[in-house]
């Protein structure tokens, strides 16, 4: 009996290392703003421009670093008094969605959050301000933002 433990041993650890390789997938996706900075400053009237839009209408945001983002606003809707959430879908990134919201705070000062995100790519960008008080996206990595919930 003591002869078959090591067989068991080994036999169980193929089963595992199997099953650990077939978790991945193996396909990487591309990098859509590869070209691009790492980060891109915004101004805040810039980001403001969005929400004076209708849904319909098309859009051209322009950043810095020659970073033109345009659009059509496929919704401009206002949740709360305070809390404003906007969606522009660019066919020239390949149908990415740049999500914005704008919350209005008590002190009546604005607050902008956001993210530029395409699921068949690697990359993306997440609006934030930094310590300076100013406004920049963000280059993130997709997988590590969206959370993948279907089953194989």
């Amino acid at each position: 009996m003591n002869r078959l433990a090591p067989y068991a041993c080994m036999f169980l650890c193929t089963l595992l290392a199997i099953t650990g390789f077939s978790q991945n997938p193996g396909l990487t996706k591309p990098k859509q703003f590869n070209n691009y900075p790492s980060v891109i400053n915004c101004t805040e009237a810039e980001l403001s421009r969005v929400f004076s839009s209708p849904a319909g209408q098309r859009i051209s945001l322009s950043f810095s670093d020659n970073f033109l983002f345009s659009g059509d606003i496929t919704s401009n809707v206002v949740k709360y008094s305070n809390l404003q959430t906007a969606v522009v879908k660019s066919p020239d990134f390949n149908n990415t969605i740049f999500g914005i919201s704008k919350r209005i705070n008590d002190d009546n000062t604005i607050t902008y959050v956001g993210r530029i995100i395409n699921t068949n790519y690697f990359d993306g960008y997440e609006l934030k301000k930094n310590t300076d008080g100013n406004y920049q996206l963000i280059k993130i990595q997709t997988d590590k933002v969206i959370q993948d919930c279907s089953q194989h």
